[in-house]
């Protein structure tokens, strides 16, 4: 099968998964007016969502095994749809069980389209197409922005969601033609157990090539959210923005992201491995965010807008490349549990890295110590890259067992 059609469905399950991660805290300042629920709790709810896909990640690789890819994709649209309609209810605890929900979602579906892109995609093509998958996951934010708040102010926010699980639900029937010719390979007798978070975790650890992705996948899943979470306060009381300016400044960032994802990509397949550029995106990290830290109010807007653009394409740019890397360093059938244990590390930074940073500015009154300890883990990241073994696992699934 030609790989474009894997790739469009894969891409239209992230982007779907990541409107559902999103669409709560767009209606965020609607629920806190009708329902009296403090926005300050889309702090613990975006938590919540990381720490459900941290959760059910995990088993993905088994779920993949059995189910296949495609089913395992669908699965992961069902469940947030399901988190979705819970919300309807309008409760504090029922959002809380529409943050997992969705997480779990969000968590369980990068690992189906890892192994389904494997499979189709040639090999001197892998890293571009990991990295347009993972360019799907900011269209989702796209389409939120674009299509919630008009459809809550005109017909309230409980349409709203019902309009977002209804184009979910129209995702998950998209996806069905495929099934059949991309999970051929799956095996019905296959148990998944409660060991399976543990041997995904085991997998990882044991791989000696998958441990440095592991560390990546920690400390740049904690700086790029860092950065999500910090960048425009950082803007509007070091280097003395407007908030509309340091919005737009946000906004540059995230779209150098983007092009970065695809360019990385493009790049790895034809003058550099996906370790070599993950190594170079890790040093743009430390020397991008270390000059932000020495950004003030005398700083041309041109310069703070540069220097943030970089941050974007190194800090947001790197996740397509590093699935790409799982996917080379592993079995085929093993991509599936490698991605779901790499991802756990993911989600793990994703979690202590924002909560981590923000308590460094409130104890010590600057941004200084947040930067440094972000940049040292991302050394140390750099430095498993470029020092650690490169040894591709060889072993079957069956030996592995």
């Amino acid at each position: 099968m030609p790989v474009i059609w894997p790739l469009t469905v894969m891409m239209l399950v992230q982007a779907m998964t990541t409107l559902a991660v999103v669409t709560v805290p767009v209606l965020a300042p609607v629920l806190s007016s009708d329902l009296g629920i403090d926005s300050a709790l889309i702090g613990i709810y975006q938590s919540s969502v990381f720490a459900g896909a941290t959760v059910l990640t995990l088993f993905s690789g088994s779920l993949v095994r059995r189910h296949g890819g495609v089913r395992v994709n669908q699965i992961s649209l069902v469940i947030a749809l399901a988190a979705l309609l819970v919300a309807l209810d309008g409760r504090p605890e029922t959002l809380l069980i529409c943050a997992l929900g969705v997480g779990m979602g969000y968590g369980l579906a990068t690992p189906g389209a890892s192994h389904v892109l494997a499979r189709v995609s040639p090999v001197a093509r892998r890293g571009l197409v990991f990295s347009l998958k993972q360019s799907a996951v900011p269209v989702g934010g796209l389409i939120a922005g674009l299509l919630i708040p008009p459809v809550s102010e005109a017909f309230g926010w409980r349409t709203a969601l019902i309009t977002v699980a209804a184009i979910i639900a129209f995702a998950i029937i998209a996806v069905q033609p495929l099934r059949a010719r991309l999970d051929d390979d799956r095996d019905a007798n296959y148990q998944v157990s409660a060991a399976a978070p543990w041997q995904s975790i085991v997998l990882v650890l044991r791989t000696p090539a998958l441990r440095p992705v592991a560390v990546v996948a920690f400390t740049f899943g904690a700086i790029q959210l860092c950065l999500f979470a910090f960048l425009v306060t950082f803007l509007v009381e070091r280097v003395a923005l407007t908030l509309v300016v340091a919005g737009t400044v946000f906004a540059v960032m995230q779209g150098a992201g983007v092009v970065a994802r695809i360019f990385w990509g493009w790049l790895s397949d034809r003058a550099a491995s996906s370790r070599t550029l993950l190594a170079i995106i890790g040093i743009g990290i430390v020397v991008s965010t270390m000059t932000a830290n020495e950004m003030g109010p005398g700083w041309p807007l041109f310069a703070v807008t540069l220097v943030s653009a970089v941050i974007g394409a190194t800090a947001v740019g790197w996740n397509g490349i590093y699935l790409a890397e799982v996917a080379r360093v592993v079995p085929q059938e093993r991509v599936g549990a490698a991605t779901g244990g790499v991802l756990m590390f993911t989600f793990l930074g994703i979690v202590a890295g924002p909560s981590t940073f923000g308590m460094l500015v409130q104890y010590t009154g600057q941004y200084t110590a947040g930067f440094a300890l972000m940049n040292v883990l991302v050394a140390i990241a750099v430095l498993m890259l470029l020092f650690g073994k490169d040894q591709v696992a060889m072993k079957t699934a069956d030996e592995e067992d």
